[in-house]
């Protein structure tokens, strides 16, 4: 059997500048009123309307009860009745599914249980000024526990290569075959194919991961599917609102011609915070690419004054 893993990963690319966006240091720069003084005007009139509003009651959670043969461990499972007691839920969303799939069935489903299904209940105890106290009794379908088997990556255009080795592929996946199957760590190794890729200018990189269940062997495999599409270097580099000595600094990390590098540009930001405007945003840093040339410009974006904007 194969099922399609949900979680594909994708780099995020910046987007450009909307008014909307726009950091504080620049807003009054523009002619108003703007699109971001609209929505800020808007919402402050709902939230107006609202403040005296009686607030919905919230669902806590005081007791929590375990039906059908557990085999997750014990710790675990105390660590779980914690986080659902110290979690409230809103009762205008249908929160007791919520409570299944999201609070309880990913759980086993990080244990290996990947076929595990949840069904639970909940009792009224009282309530007050904090909301409406209830119990839930979940009953646990556990099925079968489930382990890595092997782990296979394939390109999605059979005539273009993997532009790495199946080692370092390997390596971003934190199982080992023969371990119990988490799809939490299937989620942290789509992440860390992200990275891998974005750090070698594959910034529209995208991974489909297939799972194939073997029921008889309790054995799940993975099939990777990598769609790389082009790598991209850097075509154009400028750096607008910075002072001299920091606009040095970061063309020398990202150099025209060099692959460009995701990672570079955040480790450019975090480690000039202190000497960045407080309210830098991801929209200051715009990436225009020309997919026929597998070129990219990048310009970061840094006005302390006001810039000459296009009327």
């Amino acid at each position: 059997m194969r099922f399609l893993l949900q979680g594909a990963a994708c780099v995020l690319l910046y987007l450009p500048i909307t008014y909307a966006q726009l950091p504080s240091r620049l807003e009054r720069c523009l002619p108003f009123p703007t699109y971001a003084q609209e929505v800020m005007e808007l919402n402050e009139e709902v939230a107006a309307k609202t403040a005296f509003a009686e607030p919905r009651p919230r669902i806590i959670i005081d007791v929590v009860k375990f039906e059908g043969p557990i085999h997750i461990p014990q710790t675990t499972v105390q660590q779980l009745i914690t986080e659902l007691k110290q979690h409230t839920f809103d009762t205008s969303k249908d929160w007791l599914q919520e409570l299944q799939e999201v609070g309880i069935e990913s759980v086993w489903r990080d244990n290996g249980y990947f076929k595990s299904v949840v069904t639970a209940k909940a009792a009224f105890i009282s309530s007050d000024s904090r909301g409406m106290h209830v119990s839930v009794t979940a009953h646990v379908d556990e099925g079968l526990q489930y382990r890595l088997g092997t782990v296979q990556f394939r390109s999605s255009d059979p005539n273009v290569p993997l532009a790495f080795g199946a080692e370092e592929l390997r390596k971003q996946i934190p199982m080992n075959d023969g371990d119990v199957f988490s799809a939490a760590k299937i989620r942290a190794s789509l992440d860390a194919l992200k990275n891998l890729y974005g750090s070698n200018g594959y910034i529209d990189f995208v991974a489909e991961p297939l799972t194939d269940i073997d029921d008889s062997r309790q054995h799940i495999s993975l099939i990777i599917k990598l769609d790389q599409q082009k790598q991209f270097r850097l075509a154009k580099v400028e750096a607008l609102g910075l002072d001299p000595k920091m606009e040095f600094l970061f063309k020398s990390k990202l150099k025209t011609g060099d692959v460009f590098n995701s990672h570079a540009v955040e480790d450019f930001l975090k480690q000039n915070a202190a000497a960045l405007p407080p309210d830098i945003l991801p929209s200051d840093i715009e990436l225009h690419r020309d997919v026929r040339r597998g070129t990219v410009d990048l310009q970061f974006n840094v006005y302390q004054g006001c810039p000459n904007l296009p009327n």
